[in-house]
């Protein structure tokens, strides 16, 4: 076993005509990763999630034309194609059953996986959690812009001009964002540098606004021991999780993570190894205390 605090480089996998970067590390029962965005890629879990190693294989991958993984030909990305992914990336390393942990995207992409091929989910972790429609989805822009400063809404205003010039990157537009996705702007320095693919996130945006909505399968998630750690200050609180996830899966459970913001492992990363480790080894999530 590798020891928690190392990893290597990955590789590339061909899944669907396409090349995919995964990472696996440790031994153990599998823990697929499901990185935010969309558009982001998989370092954002990294070194925060290391110490699950030591008792769980992880494996970290960028999602279609994110990080190192291959782009579409055609500029082509949906939530389907997403799905179809994860279950070639289940064949291709062999594994009967996986525990998924998701992260904002993320988690509505393990919900979507979940729906679909529910029989090869184990248990699913979610945090940053956004919700089973695409009602989520708009709410987290709107409570996010009610955020905003005036000045920051002004500067992202000109960002996004200066960048059809060339002028501006999608960085310069994070540096106004990110503050507001913790709950400590200290905290900031430990989240790794991560790429983003902004045509990604604009076609998979598009297709959550009009597509995305589970509520017709969630019966198919009866079985599956379900978590949800909420930030207390997330863009999307624990109370509005509560109304537009747990409501709606009554067995899911709900953990509050105080004096954290949208990026739980970035922020407290030692008290989410804990509530993973104790929540991936049992049997059912009602166990947890």
């Amino acid at each position: 076993m590798k020891p928690a605090n190392h990893y290597s480089d990955g590789s590339l996998i061909e899944l669907n005509c396409s090349k995919f970067y995964v990472n696996c590390i440790g031994e153990g029962e599998p823990i697929v990763f499901l990185h935010g965005g969309p558009g982001s890629d998989h370092r954002f879990f990294l070194p925060h999630v290391l110490p699950l190693a030591d008792n769980f294989k992880l494996v970290l991958y960028d999602q279609r034309g994110c990080g190192t993984s291959e782009q579409s030909k055609e500029n082509n990305y949906s939530m389907s194609d997403e799905v179809d992914n994860i279950e070639l990336l289940r064949i291709q390393l062999g594994f009967e059953k996986m525990n998924l942990f998701g992260e904002s995207w993320g988690s509505m992409l393990a919900l979507l996986y979940a729906t679909t091929y529910p029989e090869r989910v184990q248990n699913i972790l979610l945090t940053a959690a956004i919700g089973v429609t695409s009602e989520g989805f708009e709410r987290f822009e709107v409570e996010l812009n009610d955020r905003l400063s005036a000045d920051d809404k002004c500067k992202l205003s000109k960002l996004e001009g200066y960048m059809k010039t060339g002028d501006a990157s999608i960085h310069d537009i994070f540096n106004v964002l990110d503050p507001y996705y913790v709950f400590s702007k200290v905290s900031l320095i430990h989240k790794s540098n991560t790429t983003y693919n902004r045509v990604v996130n604009e076609c998979i945006g598009e297709d959550i606004r009009k597509n995305y909505d589970i509520n017709d399968k969630l019966n198919r998630l009866s079985n599956i021991p379900i978590l949800i750690a909420q930030g207390s200050h997330d863009i999307l609180t624990p109370s509005i999780i509560r109304e537009l996830l747990v409501k709606n899966i009554p067995h899911a459970q709900l953990i509050e993570i105080e004096e954290c913001g949208h990026w739980t492992i970035v922020e407290k990363p030692a008290e989410m190894i804990n509530i993973a480790e104790q929540f991936f080894t049992t049997v059912s999530s009602s166990n947890i205390d």
